[in-house]
């Protein structure tokens, strides 16, 4: 056995002690009210016990810092921060102790900072989904805008010759993907047929935009498609 298997396999031995890969590698303990307590809402929490995580590069957030926010249209602040690996928002009920709250209860999250969250229900690839998606662009609109920032887990990868490079395991950052809104039903975006699928009847119309502008699907260039789009219905 060489050094580089032997390496790899004591490595997985320790993510397997450290926790559950799917989930971050976090501990999940039982339910607990504590939050729902101080705040009257109704919310199923989840405590998440601290423990040694294995070396990673990357985080599995996009901003790791706690801001105050309101839940479910409430009054009272919380300190909240949203983990865009596992898609759930977590609570810093503690010094030490970090609470991941269940989508079951919390459909709602406004941050101080202006940062408002919803949980939408949409079909990706046919697949019925549910994610907390950030609003974009203006609400007064009848098409509404949203985006949605997650990250990716990538496994440890082992140098099989001389030739490759050995590479820790990774939490990396997916391109957003955002979503338009329309008559209660939410569509990601990811290209102009996208839009001309929802829009049949002005489709000419978003391909000469989406030309003329050179959208890029991926940024905030979407804030123009949502502008377009309510100017010509």
């Amino acid at each position: 056995m060489n050094l580089k298997t032997s390496f790899f396999i004591l490595f997985l031995l320790s993510f397997i002690e450290n926790g559950n890969a799917q989930a971050g590698g976090y501990t999940f303990a039982e339910t607990n009210n504590s939050f729902q307590e101080a705040s009257g809402m109704s919310a199923t929490l989840v405590n998440i016990t601290t423990r040694e995580k294995i070396k990673t590069t990357g985080s599995e957030y996009v901003d790791e810092s706690f801001r105050e926010a309101t839940v479910n249209n409430g009054s009272k602040y919380f300190d909240l921060r949203y983990n865009n690996y596992t898609g759930l928002f977590e609570y810093k009920k503690t010094a030490t102790e970090t609470v991941s709250l269940s989508k079951e209860s919390n459909t709602a999250f406004s941050f101080k900072d202006g940062k408002t969250y919803l949980l939408k229900k949409y079909k990706a690839n046919k697949t019925e989904k549910e994610d907390y998606l950030q609003i974009i662009g203006s609400q007064d609109y009848k098409i509404k805008l949203y985006k949605l920032e997650s990250i990716e887990f990538i496994d440890y990868k082992e140098a099989l010759s001389s030739y490759q490079e050995e590479k820790l395991p990774e939490f990396k950052l997916k391109k957003p993907l955002y979503f338009i809104e329309y008559e209660n039903t939410v569509n990601p975006i990811q290209k102009s047929k996208d839009l001309e699928k929802i829009f049949p009847d002005h489709s000419k119309e978003i391909k000469k935009f989406i030309s003329q502008k050179n959208i890029d699907f991926n940024s905030d260039d979407m804030i123009l498609v949502q502008n377009f789009l309510n100017s010509i219905l």
